[in-house]
């Protein structure tokens, strides 16, 4: 299907060659999303109601015409299911400890303490294998998350219970969800071949839709909810956003800001906010706003990220703007916060001020929004938003960099950044070689016959996965921004070894140190005690044989 651009429904001002321009730009054409990639939920309106007697009895009695309800009474320590001495529910209500609740609408799962057992809620009650939803009014909620998921309400002593009423009434029969997230497993750096390296969505997810499976991550379409950090955060691109896409988002941008300069606007700043959520703000705040400040609605703004604001800038904003309102989950806002720390970084490090990206709480300062600064380019790039995210991004800090005119200076970045290098202490690595079969993105590459390591530093984006798998602990990370290295094809040398020799074909097989650290890890060992045990460390695989062979009997394993 195709959706109308949410910023259509706001009334902007129009007073000026920018706000006519804006009124072209923003008008100019519909944000396309995707059609027919949707979740279902199927709910039968078996409600769950958990709460002490006080509060969950009268609820669950208003809502039994209705739905099909069960209840728990709660009470805190008790040890066993008891049948509580009341008769209008029947088999249908128990009285307990609370239960432990998980799922979402259409399958929630509840265990509860009974007599030294962990006992199934729904069979309990006669209610089949699931619930569809849960009306919590404990104090201390059953199931606690950041973003509680669909068909749970949890409503405390001063929560609102009407309200949670009226709209678990209404919750029966089918109901459709984007699948907002698109998986790529060949681009994910969360683990290899044993080695765990990148969590960052795991981290940030405020529904825990995300979950580890291995070497890759899982996500549980019906969880999650579209707020789109796991997008932000992740450094490849694997997961992305997909309503829209980041091509789509990122092209639209560019429409947007291209029918700008074209209408006769100039200084534009482009604000990104939720098109439900925040659109009734963004239109109060509008008539004090510069009119060169253009809305972009989003299904939620912590799925814009680095790369998107990056591209802007490239594309000729000069300021890039994030709205995010009182409920926006913690994660979601530390995320956001995190990467576009990280992002202002990238380009002070390129010689513009980091006041060019900016996040906006309503309730609090919003100067960003006052001024309308000149864009960071003078000649607007021209390049599309393929290859993923890290080719995006790469694409629009060299751009940047090539219009600042600035010379290749390498900054440190904070820690986490996506880009940077590894640094290798010459003295403790024995090129063994484990950094590379781990290194996900191929960014370190062995030297095939020579004893070599190799970096590409345009790959890296520092999961620490090499610095993890090194027996030597000889790898550092060191994130950084090397404008030169943006677009490097070429692996440059961090490590390389003079080759030993065996002494008596003179075949190359080790390098000279991996076999130094040998001797001396086994020094003490009283297999080589003697000269010729010691010697035969030093003779490749074929002479080691036939030297074990001359001198059998040289060692008693049973010493």
């Amino acid at each position: 299907m195709t959706m109308t651009t949410p910023d259509s429904s706001l009334q902007l001002p129009a007073t000026s060659t920018n706000g006519h321009a804006r009124r072209e730009a923003l008008y100019g054409g519909p944000l396309a999303f995707p059609d027919g990639n949707y979740v279902t939920y199927r709910s039968a309106g078996r409600l769950l109601v958990i709460g002490p007697e006080e509060r969950a009895l009268p609820a669950a009695r208003r809502l039994r015409d209705i739905l099909d309800v069960y209840a728990l009474l709660t009470v805190p320590g008790q040890d066993a299911l008891s049948w509580p001495d009341i008769d209008d529910f029947g088999a249908r209500l128990r009285r307990g400890a609370p239960p432990s609740v998980s799922g979402h609408l259409g399958a929630f799962t509840a265990r509860v303490w009974d007599g030294g057992r962990d006992a199934d809620l729904p069979q309990v009650l006669g209610a089949g294998e699931v619930f569809d939803l849960v009306l919590d009014l404990g104090a201390t909620p059953a199931l606690r998350r950041q973003k509680n998921p669909p068909g749970y309400y949890a409503v405390g002593p001063d929560g609102d219970l009407d309200g949670a009423l009226a709209e678990l009434s209404d919750l029966i029969g089918d109901f459709d969800k984007p699948r907002y997230f698109a998986y790529e497993p060949d681009l994910c750096v969360h683990g290899n071949r044993g080695q765990r390296g990148c969590t960052r969505c795991l981290d940030q997810c405020a529904t825990e839709a995300i979950r580890s499976a291995g070497e890759r991550i899982e996500v549980d379409p019906f969880l999650c909810q579209g707020c789109g950090t796991c997008a932000t955060v992740c450094p490849t691109g694997a997961i992305t956003y997909a309503w829209p896409s980041p091509e789509h988002l990122i092209d639209h941008v560019r429409g947007i800001l291209r029918r700008y300069r074209s209408a006769g606007g100039s200084d534009p700043v482009l604000l990104f906010h939720d098109a439900e959520g925040d659109a009734e703000l963004v239109a109060g705040w509008a008539p004090d706003l510069p009119e060169s400040v253009l809305p972009v609605g989003v299904e939620d703004t912590g799925s814009v990220g680095p790369d998107t604001w990056l591209a802007a800038l490239a594309y000729g904003a000069g300021r890039v703007v994030l709205v995010m309102g009182a409920e926006t989950p913690a994660s979601e806002r530390a995320a956001t916060q995190t990467e576009l720390a990280t992002t202002q970084a990238l380009i002070e490090a390129l010689g513009y001020p980091q006041d060019r990206l900016a996040l906006v709480d309503p309730a609090g300062d919003a100067m960003p929004l006052a001024d309308a600064p000149p864009p960071l380019v003078d000649a607007p790039a021209g390049f599309a938003a393929f290859g993923g995210k890290r080719a995006v991004m790469r694409l629009a800090l060299d751009h940047l960099w090539q219009a600042a005119g600035a010379p290749a200076v390498t900054s440190a970045l904070p820690e986490g950044a996506p880009f940077g290098r590894i640094a290798v202490d010459g003295d403790a690595c024995t090129l063994c070689m484990a950094c590379v079969s781990v290194c996900p993105v191929q960014a370190l590459e062995g030297g095939g016959d020579q004893p070599r390591l190799s970096f590409r530093e345009d790959r890296c984006v520092q999961c620490g996965m090499c610095e993890r798998a090194c027996p030597e602990d000889a790898i550092t990370l060191e994130p950084r921004i090397d404008p030169a290295n943006l677009q490097a094809a070429d692996g440059r040398v961090v490590h390389e070894e003079p080759l030993h020799h065996c002494p008596e074909c003179g075949k190359a097989f080790a390098t000279r140190k991996l076999i130094e650290r040998m001797e001396q890890r086994l020094a003490d060992h009283w297999m080589f005690a003697g000269e010729d045990a010691r010697r035969r460390l030093r003779l490749c695989e074929d002479c080691r044989v036939q030297a074990v062979l001359r001198d059998e009997g040289s060692i008693d394993p049973y010493r």
